[in-house]
């Protein structure tokens, strides 16, 4: 699968993750950079090799150095559809309202 989709507010979600890191240092950004499209193209490749952890959305922990930080995803019309790049120590599945938002959209 090569197609993907990503909802506004992980895109939003990725963007202040991402100037997040480089206020602290440039290079972190980019190995957030780097690691969050490593996973994306694991994701890609073999979309069914993560865990299903709520409903029919799984989940893709940015490990080692970004473990505090997944991705949540769920294969929609043939395409994987990011839903959040969320912290996962706050506010749990406050993305679950996307799901229904990202079957309209995509």
């Amino acid at each position: 699968m090569t197609s993907f989709q990503i909802h506004p507010g992980a895109q939003k979600e990725f963007d202040e993750a991402f100037h997040y890191y480089l206020e602290i240092d440039p290079e972190l950004a980019d190995e957030f950079d780097s690691a969050f499209f490593r996973y994306l193209d694991t994701i890609l490749a073999s979309p069914l090799l993560f865990n299903i952890r709520r409903g029919s959305v799984r989940r893709a922990n940015l490990k080692p150095r970004f473990g505090e930080y997944y991705i949540a995803y769920m294969i929609w019309n043939q395409q994987v559809v990011i839903l959040a790049i969320a912290h996962a120590k706050r506010r749990p599945y406050y993305w679950s309202g996307r799901i229904s938002e990202a079957k309209k959209m995509f």
